[in-house]
């Protein structure tokens, strides 16, 4: 496979230089720091200077890092103060990007519950934060990665991340293949191909995002692969999965056991 194989930390919550060989040992090159959103920017840079020092030391490359997300730093809200903290906060994640070459940032373009008669104000509020972090960003080398998200957040649908991200022009978009509740992979890809710079991949039931391992959702992964590799897709395969979220295994699995599986259902192996 000519796509490098990306791990997200969630994957192993307690990170250690040992837990991290393995994923190299199974075939992985990348890596995205997973972060807690509860944290201060300040906590959060701690945090993660010790995942980032684990990963290296094991081999593996720290490509990413997950913007934190929740009420706190929700860069939609309608208050203005909220927003502007979120994004001093988050100028600050960026800066630390940069310092550590770390070339992607995923970014939620909001939290959630949002109700419809809401929808228009947080979108136009997302998409001004976007564009400010967008520039942010290009100052330390990081490009914004706009996740797609489920239910009623911002970004729930292929047409909305167009709008966020200004078609492309602001930021990139990282494809989760399991937040998609309202339309098919083929339609998200065909819309959003030249923006996808990176994925997070799990599977799901198409009734809510679920994280599985690959294989005990509905997603028909030889499909995804062959639509993305016809679209160009050079980017990152980086799975965002806890070593024990596979109901038909019933514990937990290895990372090589995942990129085999992966490589087995796309018709790679």
């Amino acid at each position: 496979m000519k796509n490098h194989l990306g791990l997200a930390t969630c994957f192993y919550p307690d990170s250690s230089v040992e837990r991290w060989k393995t994923a190299v040992e199974g075939g992985f090159q990348d890596a995205e720091i997973d972060v807690k959103s509860s944290l201060s920017a300040e906590e959060i840079c701690k945090g993660s200077q010790k995942i980032y020092d684990d990963l290296k030391a094991a081999g593996l490359a720290p490509t990413s890092l997950h913007l934190p997300f929740n009420n706190d730093w929700d860069i939609s809200s309608e208050d203005g103060a909220v927003r502007e903290k979120a994004l001093a906060g988050l100028y600050q994640l960026l800066s630390w990007c940069g310092e550590h070459e770390i070339p992607f940032a995923i970014l939620h373009p909001s939290y959630e519950p949002i109700a419809d008669e809401h929808r228009p104000a947080r979108l136009q509020h997302a998409v001004e934060s976007i564009r400010l972090l967008g520039e942010e960003g290009k100052k330390h080398g990081v490009r914004i990665a706009v996740e797609d998200l489920p239910r009623t957040c911002l970004g729930n649908c292929a047409d909305e991340l167009l709008i966020l991200t200004d078609n492309g022009k602001n930021a990139g978009v990282c494809f989760d293949v399991n937040h998609l509740l309202k339309e098919s992979h083929k339609e998200f890809i065909e819309k959003l191909a030249p923006y996808i710079i990176t994925t997070h991949l799990s599977d799901y039931d198409r009734v809510d995002e679920r994280h599985w391992f690959p294989g005990d959702g509905c997603i028909d992964w030889k499909e995804f692969y062959s639509l993305m590799q016809a679209a160009g897709y050079t980017g990152r395969y980086l799975f965002e999965l806890g070593e024990k979220a596979s109901p038909s295994l019933g514990r937990p699995f290895t990372p090589k056991e995942l990129a085999e599986q992966f490589k087995k259902l796309v018709g790679e192996e």
